[in-house]
């Protein structure tokens, strides 16, 4: 059942990819191979539900959680339409009064564009490796996870100048671990720095 939530992702990105690109104009920005690098600010909502086992045999309240962190991300720009990139995402911690978890993980994506000359909408996809930490407040109940998911999102980058696009993305993560099961809906507000072409 979990691939099916993939479906839908999966195919929006290959109909992205599918696009016929349009004329570029001598002036459209990334149109020559390069490398790019940035970071930014993340916004997330965790939802984190624990699992009865013998590290959390009580089985804790699920609780949520919304805080804002940071993100870094390099990659390298293939055509005006496909990337690849990788993100180090720290998720920050998300608590309530019975409960602490952190997380953070290392991402590894294809991202494909859609060349326009003043606003590129994007798609990405590909796996999240996370490791997350989480206890039991009052009590010696703790346990860490680690593991690697699919995660997907979607944006649109807009140049600001000679070399700079500001990004605005929205991504979803899901960690599912032996202990804990965590949903993750990240928007995010970054800078992109691009060398070459």
């Amino acid at each position: 059942m979990k691939y099916k939530k993939l479906l839908l992702p999966a195919l929006a990105m290959g109909a992205v990819v599918a696009m016929p690109m349009p004329a570029l104009a001598d002036d459209l920005p990334h149109r020559e191979p390069g490398f790019f690098i940035g970071g930014g600010a993340i916004y997330t909502r965790v939802k984190n539900e624990f699992y009865e086992s013998d590290d959390f045999p009580n089985q804790p309240d699920d609780f949520d959680d919304d805080h804002v962190s940071w993100k870094a991300l390099a990659g390298f720009r293939f055509n005006p339409v496909l990337s690849i990139e990788g993100q180090y995402v720290d998720f920050g911690d998300a608590e309530n009064n019975s409960a602490r978890a952190e997380a953070d993980g290392w991402t590894a994506a294809l991202v494909a564009d859609i060349p326009l000359r003043y606003v590129q909408p994007y798609a990405k996809a590909g796996a999240l490796f996370w490791n997350e930490d989480a206890h039991i407040r009052g009590t010696n109940l703790k346990a860490s996870d680690d593991g690697t998911d699919f995660f997907w999102g979607l944006g649109v980058r807009v140049p600001l100048g000679e070399g700079v696009d500001l990004r605005a993305e929205y991504e979803r993560y899901d960690l599912d671990g032996d202990n804990v099961d965590t949903k993750i809906d990240a928007a995010s507000l970054n800078l992109q720095f691009n060398f070459g072409g």
